[in-house]
């Protein structure tokens, strides 16, 4: 006996009825409320993923890095991006089980996932593709040190720095606006760190090595003090000589407590006691300040940065040696008439 096959007018009604009944049902529901769970899992994966060499571990850093301002040397995280990543979704799916509330009640009873079994299979394919994805194009290879060119100009900005009057190491007066026509580079430290500011005076210091003379006439390094209390003159001093830099191209700066913890905020290096390591947590920053006093770069310790952070030293000092040249040329002009 043969039965009749179905034309395309009864396929037609039996993909708009599947359709209808997804949208009418518990099915939209149940697809997002998997994606929503999957996706939830995956984040508290990467949140608490320890550091390590293996791939995962390097993706979960690298996440954390750029999605939570993660630190690896101190371990300091951002938590409100943390939770706002979390909170998200669950919001929008939030929303979407209100609406649908009346097509839920069928998910009480088992038979009710198993008469949905479509919608749960294509929410998880759909969270698995994804997370796949983004795990196969995010992940850094081991030992990548691959350097982007210097964007130069795309990133350049010209915000203007908050203006401030502190001490240096050496009891002497600093003030930022002091120092306009010349290149200053700003960083944040504290004699008592054993995460990241070692490794912030480290890079300073190879860029230091790495510049010209011609460069070097024209920087100042100014190290702010994330440790107001901490930092007494001598202690400063000793650092600055521990890592051989010389005065007056490097200054360690330092003021009362109120006015640094507003000149710190306002610079974002946003630094915070950590009960559990017993360190300042901070951000690890290297501000750029051009001859005419505007932040015209912000780099990071992440170690792609640090080709950055010459060539915008080399670029910024170029512009203020060709700014020295004009008004020397210009002198000469004036004094030979």
């Amino acid at each position: 006996m043969e039965y009749p096959k179905p034309n395309m007018h009864d396929r037609c009604n039996g993909f708009m009825g599947g359709a209808r009944q997804f949208m009418t049902g518990a099915g939209l529901p149940v697809f997002l409320l998997t994606v929503t769970l999957l996706y939830e899992a995956f984040l508290l994966a990467v949140l608490f993923a320890p550091d390590g060499t293996g791939p995962w571990n390097r993706f979960a850093v690298e996440f954390k890095v750029w999605c939570f301002d993660y630190n690896p040397a101190t371990g300091g995280i951002e938590w409100m991006a943390v939770w706002v990543m979390f909170l998200e979704p669950i919001f929008v799916t939030g929303i979407v089980l209100a609406i649908w509330r009346k097509g839920l009640g069928k998910l009480l009873r088992p038979q009710g996932w198993i008469e949905y079994w479509r919608a749960l299979s294509a929410g998880t394919v759909t969270a698995v593709a994804v997370l796949v994805g983004m795990v196969s194009i995010g992940l850094p290879a081991e030992g990548d040190e691959t350097v982007f060119p210097f964007p130069g100009e795309r990133i350049r900005t010209q915000i203007k720095p908050p203006h401030f009057e502190l001490t240096d190491h050496m009891g002497n007066p600093a003030r930022l606006a002091d120092l306009r026509g010349r290149v200053v580079l700003i960083t944040g430290v504290y004699a008592h760190c054993t995460a990241s500011c070692p490794m912030i005076l480290l890079e300073t210091r190879d860029l230091v090595d790495s510049l010209p003379q011609s460069a070097l006439d024209h920087l100042i390094i100014l190290a702010i003090s994330l440790d107001p209390k901490g930092d007494s003159a001598e202690i400063m001093g000793q650092v600055a000589n521990a890592y051989n830099f010389t005065y007056p191209e490097f200054r360690y700066l330092n003021g009362d407590a109120d006015t640094m913890r507003s000149l710190l905020r306002s610079f974002n290096f946003s630094p915070t006691f950590n009960e559990r390591t017993q360190q300042i947590d901070h951000a690890n920053l290297f501000i750029l300040v051009d001859i005419d006093g505007h932040i015209a770069y912000r780099f990071n310790l992440d170690p792609r940065h640090s080709s950055w952070i010459r060539e915008a030293v080399m670029q910024l000092t170029r512009e203020a040696r060709q700014r020295e040249g004009l008004r020397l040329s210009a002198l000469e002009e004036t004094h030979s008439f």
